[in-house]
């Protein structure tokens, strides 16, 4: 399973302004980075400028680079490099985002200004105290807020082994507490009691929880294979303070012996119609074809309708405006059961890679859009 490395962080941690002297931005950010560039002191203008200038003398090696690795024609490099320019852009984008026009980009968030963005009206969650971002913190605010999330049976602490609840011969999962894309999860056998649990434990240096493995609904089981898959539920704080649905993905294992259903795993990805939780066509987050079936069951995607869509997104609102309500805004990770939706996880940095690939479409042209401008208004 491929992780996240130091580019990956550094990429988020940067706010690359998107421009040499002037920004550059989809007309729903442009007031933004017109603020941001009013802001500037000369050195961070120069800076600003110099990067600018590098970004611009790069995008002829990037898309070159992008060409091969897609298998694409001399044709689409030259028309990457002139939308790259033209809306200073990542080549790498233009191709993942299925970008043919120069205007298209006008509804995108270009992911390298995603962090940025995120940062000022998100703030919350890049801070030490950002329960998203701890899964143990994560899992005792949803019980003490009595949402539906996978039990605690033992947790692992600075090599202090706490088992909490009896495994009673249940397959569990072991999840680093701190972590994204799914790295450091292990599974546990059937295990009969606390004594047994703790003994698996010892040794594990790493801060983690444990959890019982979900079983997913049995509408979904023909396209799960051997991961448990989800749907990233995105909530936003609206202009009067409450959340509201913004975006939604499904996500599911492609390969029988992944453990987990994300991109960096090889996962496909679905757009959820929010109306009625119906699904369209499958991708890959890095490239590849679209699938209507999944390459590897061969049952069919699209067209099929997520079970108990309502109250999986009822569950993500209700959690936003319930118990986190000090974020504006949210990834839900949500899984489907036969009991009902579960809240696996939470994010407080849900992307727009993912989103706006499986969407076909950029996240400017709705709410999302809408209030993203509202908030970065209100924080300018």
């Amino acid at each position: 399973m491929a992780g996240y490395d130091r580019l990956y962080y550094l990429r988020k941690a940067w706010p690359l302004f998107p421009g040499i002297v002037r920004p550059v931005a989809a007309p729903f950010l442009a007031p933004h980075y017109e603020a941001r560039r009013s802001r500037r002191g000369p050195l961070r203008a120069t800076l600003d400028a110099i990067v600018g200038l590098g970004f611009h003398l790069w995008i002829p090696r990037r898309a070159a680079k992008v060409q091969r690795r897609f298998g694409f024609d001399d044709a689409w490099r030259r028309r990457a490099i002139a939308i790259a320019r033209a809306r200073f852009a990542d080549p790498n984008d233009i191709a993942l985002f299925r970008i043919e026009r120069a205007a298209e980009l006008d509804r995108y968030v270009r992911r390298f200004e995603d962090a940025a963005i995120n940062k000022r009206i998100n703030p919350l969650g890049w801070t030490p105290d950002c329960a998203l971002a701890d899964k143990r913190r994560f899992a005792e605010r949803c019980r003490a807020a009595g949402l539906p999330c996978p039990e605690t049976v033992a947790t692992v602490i600075g090599g202090r082994i706490a088992v909490l609840a009896d495994p009673a011969d249940r397959p569990l999962l072991v999840k680093p507490i701190h972590g994204e894309g799914g790295d450091g999860l292990r599974l546990l056998g059937p295990i009969s009691d606390r004594a047994g649990l703790a003994a698996r434990l010892r040794g594990t240096r790493q801060d983690c929880l444990v959890q019982p493995l979900v079983t997913v609904h049995p509408a979904l089981a023909d396209i799960a294979l051997g991961a448990l898959p989800t749907v990233r539920i995105v909530t936003m704080l609206d202009e009067a303070g409450a959340p509201e649905l913004v975006s939604a993905t499904f996500r599911c294992a492609s390969d029988p012996r992944a453990r987990v259903d994300n991109m960096k795993a090889g996962g496909l990805i679905v757009p959820v119609a929010l109306e009625d939780g119906g699904l369209g066509r499958a991708c890959f987050g890095y490239g590849g074809r679209d699938h209507d079936i999944h390459p590897a069951s061969g049952a069919p995607i699209a067209g099929r309708t997520l079970p108990d869509w309502g109250a999986a997104a009822a569950l993500a609102v209700g959690a936003h405006a319930g118990a986190f309500a000090d974020y504006v805004l949210i990834g839900w990770d949500v899984a489907f059961t036969a009991e009902g939706p579960l809240l696996i996880e939470g994010n407080g940095k849900p992307g727009v890679l993912m989103p706006q690939r499986a969407a076909r479409r950029g996240l400017g042209e709705g709410r999302y859009g809408t209030l993203l401008a509202h908030h970065l208004a209100t924080k300018s």
